[in-house]
């Protein structure tokens, strides 16, 4: 019987996964993996979530395959707060990404926790986009981190706002975000000195914290809002107070049923769910419900962040790594 050599895994560094997946793309495949998953053409495990509180750390399991992809992907990511007294990141991680075919894994990526920050991102633009009013001009951000930055990069995508609202407890990082996000735009970008002061007469609202206590209410909000929340992945975080959700006329969940258990969602009273329209954010974008029915109704999106995800940006990857090796192979053999 001839042996059989199976090649090793390529190991990429977060360079070069930068590199192999841009933002439209992320965004793209994204908007396929959220649309699957809503039509029930993905298959994924319950997330896995360990806390090692001393040191405000996260530890998240996440994995899946869309039906008739040529790849899988089982993530670990990583959120140690106070990492930032350190001086270092906060985020860290890496993905396994494995033939659909064969299930050997072909690429290690050693990302640094870059796929989980660019697909999230990727997935509160599509939410935003999709929900908020046609004219909505004005963006708040709470949380002036690596992943409210990437929500405004990602946003940009889709949307041109002129003005944006910044909130974070320290105001220098703060400042020092407001300074970044000012050479992505022309647009205006304002640091407040509340979550309050940034979202009174905001039009698009992103909320990208690790809180355990709520810090949006609801009679901060306009008629017409839009509120992208991130935060909320793990039993007991939460971002949005009852408030917001009893002023909602519409919520769209990344998964109804993780949204439920780790979600905001996980709050929401039988009163919220029984005068609320709840939805998936996947059945909006594909066009199967409708999402704002007005210029005056509240939205939200409630995002937990889904395998499907990671295994969509990871097939990117995969995939570019393929089309690169036999011209890899190809130069090793003529030298």
């Amino acid at each position: 019987m001839t042996d059989v050599i199976i090649p090793a895994p390529v190991v990429l560094d977060e360079a070069r996964v930068r590199e192999l997946l841009r933002l439209p793309d992320a965004i793209a495949v994204t908007r396929q993996a959220l649309i699957a998953q809503a039509a029930g053409h993905v298959t994924q495990p319950d997330p896995w979530h360990l806390e090692i509180p001393q040191v405000r750390g996260e530890v998240h399991i996440k994995g899946g395959y869309l039906h008739g992809s040529t790849h899988f992907a089982a993530k670990l990511a990583t959120g140690f707060y106070a990492n930032s007294q350190a001086g270092i990141p906060v985020s860290s991680g890496l993905s396994v990404i494995a033939d659909a075919q064969t299930g050997y894994p072909v690429v290690i990526a050693l990302d640094n926790g870059y796929l989980t920050d660019v697909r999230t991102a990727a997935a509160g633009a599509l939410a935003s986009d999709a929900l908020a009013r046609k004219d909505a001009d004005v963006v708040a951000v709470i949380g002036p981190g690596i992943q409210g930055a990437l929500q405004l990069r990602a946003l940009l995508e889709l949307r041109k706002p002129t003005q944006v609202r910044v909130y974070g407890p320290n105001k220098e990082r703060a400042e020092a975000f407001a300074t970044r996000m000012r050479e992505l735009h022309t647009w205006k970008v304002t640091v407040t000195d509340s979550v309050q002061q940034a979202v009174e007469g905001a039009d698009i609202i992103t909320t990208a914290t690790p809180s355990r206590k709520p810090h949006l209410f609801g009679e901060w909000l306009k008629p017409g809002t839009h509120v992208t929340a991130i935060g909320a992945d793990m039993d007991g975080k939460r971002e949005l107070a009852a408030s917001v959700l009893t002023a909602t006329g519409l919520i769209a969940a990344d998964d109804l049923a993780q949204c439920r258990r780790v979600g905001e969602l996980q709050y929401a009273t039988k009163t919220v769910l029984d005068s609320a329209t709840v939805v998936a954010l996947g059945d909006v974008l594909a066009g199967r419900v409708p999402g704002r029915t007005s210029d005056d109704q509240i939205t939200v999106a409630d995002l937990t962040g889904l395998g499907a995800e990671d295994a969509a940006v990871g097939t990117v990857i995969a995939q570019a790594v393929a089309r690169s090796r036999p011209a890899a192979t190809a130069r090793a053999q003529h030298q």
